[in-house]
């Protein structure tokens, strides 16, 4: 099978190349150049590949990365959200115009260094579904929650050799194999944001992205007792604040206050102190499905951040525009939920949930993703 591997010249792409290579794979490393580094890359590549004798091609994606990642990361910010562009990155460079070069190179599937599996979907419900994503065997490692937002059709085509390893057992084999990695500092945050300020980086090219850092505002402080409000303060701009933010709010208080809300159309913010802070719902739009909810069973679990614990939830289905809302306790709902698939691309149709416990309030602009007791990748939207 040919297959194309996309390397950046670290650890993980680096062992996904060499195992698929000694696998019997016919491979050839591909290079997605996205941005300008103050490193380049390639040369090492291009000997690392040399020593290995794979083909090495670089796909210069700069102009595309820019429209489809760092753009909407600027729209994001100043529309009051906290983006996630690994999120958006994978749905719509590397599993988008990455692959679709790597097609046109002549490769059946696209290989990368993403630790998550690509396995048969099965529960009490089926068994013939097909594949679809499943957290990975290195649970500090897993990555299902960035490919939330990736249609599962791109991803069929994928191949994730870190599925089974841990990250340790990776950086082992390389070493007794004495391969030389070409960047083995691991990535940064943001890989576009130097140093990972993304204020700086917000302010310093805002201009270029019609984006405007001096959008000062009212703050307000929510009293949940009385759930009165009152202005006690001025923001720099709702983009430089976040959910859940208590630190560099430069508020004298009695007690330490936390953003709890930011409010895009009245351009205000809203802090309150920590028994304010938890919440029990979460709400999203702009939403991708793995495996239909007429197929969902057992308890169901979400994230709604990248570093956190799948927490156990209700989920319900809601259209407004419809006026529909089903809670997905399948079996039970199994028959409405499939009379109603339509529905799941209708841009009206948002997933609404409710923890079995309260948790930390989330970030608008983050990534929902949703989980069955197996760790199978349900579905992924944006929270609202």
């Amino acid at each position: 099978m040919k297959t194309a591997v996309a390397v950046s010249g670290g650890i993980d792409s680096l062992y996904a190349l060499i195992t698929l290579k000694e696998q019997g794979h016919e491979v050839f490393a591909l290079h997605a150049r996205f941005i300008d580094t103050e490193y380049d890359v390639i040369p090492a590549l291009k000997n690392t590949c040399h020593s290995l004798n794979i083909p090495l091609h670089v796909a210069d994606l700069r102009k595309e990365f820019n429209a489809s990642v760092i753009f909407p990361f600027f729209d994001f910010y100043q529309n009051a959200q906290t983006p996630n562009p690994c999120a958006l990155c994978n749905k719509s460079m590397k599993f988008g115009k990455l692959l679709e070069y790597a097609k046109k190179l002549g490769a059946e599937k696209l290989a990368t260094g993403h630790y998550v599996r690509l396995v048969p979907f099965e529960n009490s419900l089926t068994n013939t579904f097909g594949m679809s994503i499943q957290c990975a065997k290195d649970d500090k490692k897993d990555q299902s929650y960035f490919l939330a937002l990736t249609p599962l059709k791109n991803l069929q085509s994928a191949l994730f050799p870190l599925a089974e390893k841990t990250k340790e057992e990776i950086i082992q084999e390389l070493a007794n194999k004495n391969i030389p990695v070409p960047c083995p500092k691991e990535s940064q945050e943001v890989c576009f944001v130097p140093h990972d300020d993304y204020r700086s980086f917000l302010i310093s090219y805002g201009k270029e992205f019609q984006f405007d850092a001096h959008n000062h505002g009212d703050i307000f402080y929510f009293d949940s007792n009385t759930k009165n409000t009152k202005k006690i303060a001025e923001h720099k701009g709702l983009w430089a604040y976040t959910e859940g933010q208590r630190k560099g709010l430069g508020i004298a208080w009695s007690e330490p206050l936390y953003v709890i809300k930011r409010d895009k159309k009245t351009n205000s913010l809203f802090v309150s102190t920590k028994d304010a802070v938890n919440t029990k719902f979460a709400l999203a739009d702009r939403l991708n499905f793995f495996v239909p909810p007429s197929l969902w069973t057992g308890q169901l679990y979400a994230r709604t951040r990248f570093r956190e614990k799948q927490s156990p939830c209700n989920v319900y289905l809601k259209n407004n525009k419809e006026k529909l809302e089903v809670l997905i306790d399948n079996p039970d709902t199994a028959m409405k939920l499939q009379t109603i698939t339509p529905l799941l691309s209708d841009e009206h149709t948002q997933l609404f949930i409710e923890f079995t416990e309260e948790k930390q309030i989330y970030a608008s602009g983050q990534i929902l993703a949703i989980y069955d007791e197996k760790g199978f990748l349900l579905a992924g939207g944006i929270l609202l």
